[in-house]
C-alpha cells in the first residue's frame, strides 16, 4: 500500500539535528540586553518548535548564533510628519554543527512591524520587544532552512 509520500518537517530536521542541542549565542557588547534575550529565545525555540533538549555537554548538535545587525526604522508617518509605523529588522549568522559533525552556515533575517501612537515615544522597552519579535522571526527562518537541508539530503 502506498501513501501520498508526505513527511512532516520534523522528519527532515531529524536528519540534521540530534535530540540534544547545545545553544550558543555570542554576546554583542554594544547590545547585551538584546543578545541575552536571543539566548533565551533560542533555548525556548529548541524546546517548543524543534521538540529537542537543550544541553551543555555531550550534545549531538551545536547551534551558534551571532547577531550580525539590527535596526529600527519608520515605515509610515501621520499627517504631522511623526512616525507611527516602524519596522524592526535583524540579521543573524548561524553555524550548525550537526549530529554527523558537518558544519553548516546560515544567514537569516527577520522583521517585525509595529505601530505606536503619534504622541508616543519609541522607548527602550518597545525597542527591545520589537527586537525580540524580529529575532523569533529570524529563528523560524533558520529552522526552515535546516528542514530544507534535511529534505535535500533525503535518500
Amino acid at each position: 500500500m502506498l501513501g501520498c509520500g508526505y513527511k512532516p518537517s520534523v522528519y527532515y530536521q531529524n536528519k540534521i539535528l540530534g535530540d540534544n542541542i547545545k545553544a550558543v549565542v555570542e554576546i554583542d557588547p554594544s547590545k547585551p540586553r538584546e543578545t541575552i534575550f536571543l539566548k533565551d529565545a533560542l533555548n525556548d525555540a529548541i524546546y517548543t518548535i524543534l521538540n529537542k533538549n537543550v544541553c551543555t555537554q555531550n550534545c549531538d548538535t551545536t547551534i551558534v548564533i551571532n547577531p550580525n545587525s539590527s535596526s529600527i526604522y519608520p515605515l509610515d508617518y501621520d499627517e504631522n510628519g511623526l512616525p507611527v509605523l516602524y519596522r524592526s529588522s535583524v540579521v543573524l549568522k548561524a553555524e550548525v554543527i550537526d549530529k554527523n559533525s558537518i558544519k553548516r552556515n546560515y544567514v537569516v533575517s527577520g522583521t517585525y512591524d509595529f505601530k505606536i501612537g503619534s504622541s508616543s515615544i519609541l522607548t527602550d522597552q518597545i525597542t527591545l520587544e520589537a527586537y525580540k519579535r524580529a529575532s523569533i522571526n529570524a529563528l523560524d527562518k533558520l529552522f526552515a532552512k535546516i528542514t530544507k537541508d534535511g529534505a535535500n539530503n533525503d535518500n
